[in-house]
């Protein structure tokens, strides 16, 4: 039992979660947990990270009695406090709702909070007061979270991959900095895997090459009588045997390597996608220009005589408080909401990625759901899928069966993945339901979009990476 490994030194007591040999699945065919022993105490602050549906928020209710495993032993002596995650459509009150419950979880004094993705809801201000309050809490912490700002504040990061845990023993670079290194091992026994294949390869041709040598040597010395057909059939058969038995060997030894490469190949997986390069200029012009805008929800007036101005490859970001009306001026710019008073002009094509990705028809294919949107033609929608990782049936898949990270790449091969790309991208809140890895992969696909950018997230470390050049707070 991992308990006997917590000690009691000269009168301390150390209080902890203590998982060991757990196995769980929600049904036969679905085994979450393969295994897993771990414990967590009482003087750590830990991030749960992994690929959306991975066991994350799980094992918050393993670790909290609120689900029993199907065979393990859970064992806590820590009191403990959790704060489920909070989704409300409305970000002011979903804010308000979270910054008071996580208050209660500090005021709680409990010996390890357990925080299911608590930054989510958070403005600037909330999110840099909870950074705070984490830091100075005197206990420990498990958190599900993808918000790097927050992992950087770590003392661990766990992993769960494929029903197991990996634990790195530091913060969000230290993680990095061990994932780029296990990549750069992989890639290196990718390469020795390769070079033995082909050196086993040539060995069996080698053989057979010699194999057929000697075999015509053989009908050769028979045809000019200088051996029996007895003493040759009976060398022949020696022979062969010996060579069989190399053969055997090296073919075994083939197969292993081949084994080896496969399973380092899939280890090796590469996400990233490839944006083609649009057959037109992007518009440079005014793309959106406001003017005395006004607007109010009942009595709770939003905006008054509000002036805005974009132009063509800016990348702006809105800041402010939650409520502050962020996401109501996306909806006025995109004509989801109509002003009071002010006009409101829109130039050249504008696309919009929310942070549910609702973009797509679920009900229709990849392939349809690229048509509709791209607006090509069914062998170009293949094309733009395969380009994005989808390929055969994968690119007939139905939109409802696609999980959080099928589900971006597919919305990004609809509206950047043609050649016509939008001249406006607007992204609410990207960030939000997307695991750390399909975070990567939007960066990367919106480094490499040349068009504007009208950004409402409250994602530091996204907004940095994807070059946000303007940054416009909304009181």
């Amino acid at each position: 039992m991992l308990v006997s490994l917590i000690c009691n030194i000269k009168g301390f007591v150390m209080f902890y979660i203590s998982l060991s040999d757990i196995f769980f699945g929600y049904d036969s065919t679905n085994s979450l947990f393969d295994g897993v022993s771990i414990v967590f105490n009482d003087s750590d602050k830990v991030a749960i990270i992994g690929d959306n549906g991975c066991g994350k928020t799980t094992m918050l209710k393993l670790l909290a009695g609120d689900i029993l495993p199907d065979s393990g032993d859970v064992v806590r002596n820590a009191s403990i406090y959790m704060v489920k995650q909070i989704n409300v459509a409305d970000s002011k009150s979903g804010g308000e709702q979270q910054s008071y419950e996580l208050a209660r979880a500090f005021d709680s004094q409990a010996q390890i909070l357990l925080l299911d993705e608590p930054t989510n809801n958070l403005d600037f201000d909330a999110r840099q007061k909870f950074f705070t309050d984490l830091s100075m809490y005197p206990f420990g912490a498990v958190i599900v979270s993808h918000d790097r700002e927050l992992l950087q504040q770590m003392d661990k990061i766990l992993e769960i991959s494929n029903g197991h845990i990996k634990i790195y023993g530091g913060n969000y670079d230290f993680y990095v900095t061990q994932k780029n290194a296990e990549q750069e091992n992989m890639y290196s026994k990718y390469i020795d895997a390769q070079k033995e294949i082909g050196r086993l390869n040539n060995t069996l041709n080698i053989a057979q090459n010699t194999r057929q040598h000697h075999e015509a040597k053989q009908k050769k010395n028979m045809k000019n009588g200088k051996r029996s057909r007895l003493a040759a059939n009976a060398l022949k058969g020696k022979s062969q045997e010996t060579e069989a038995k190399k053969r055997a060997i090296i073919q075994k030894k083939l197969e292993e390597q081949l084994q080896i490469q496969q399973s380092l190949t899939d280890k090796m997986h590469d996400d990233k996608i490839k944006i083609p390069v649009p057959n037109k200029s992007f518009y440079s012009k005014e793309l959106i220009q406001i003017k005395s805008l006004s607007f109010a929800y009942g009595d709770n007036k939003i905006f008054d005589d509000f002036d805005f101005t974009m132009y063509g490859g800016m990348r702006i970001r809105l800041m402010g408080k939650n409520g502050a009306g962020k996401t109501t001026l996306l909806k006025i710019i995109r004509g989801d909401l109509k002003a009071n008073g002010g006009t409101v002009k829109t130039f050249g094509k504008i696309a919009y990625l929310n942070q549910d990705l609702s973009v797509l028809d679920k009900n229709k294919t990849m392939v349809e759901n690229i048509m509709d949107i791209a607006n090509v033609l069914k062998h170009d929608a293949h094309a733009i899928a395969a380009n994005f990782g989808f390929r055969g049936k994968d690119a007939m898949k139905t939109a409802d069966v696609l999980s959080g990270g099928e589900l971006l790449k597919a919305t990004l091969a609809a509206v950047l993945g043609g050649t016509e790309q939008p001249d406006l991208l607007i992204l609410d809140e990207p960030t939000n339901n997307l695991e750390i890895k399909s975070i990567s992969i939007l960066e990367d696909a919106l480094n490499q979009y040349r068009g504007a950018i009208l950004l409402v997230s409250h994602d530091e470390m996204f907004a940095k990476n994807i070059k946000v050049d303007t940054e416009i707070k909304i009181a």
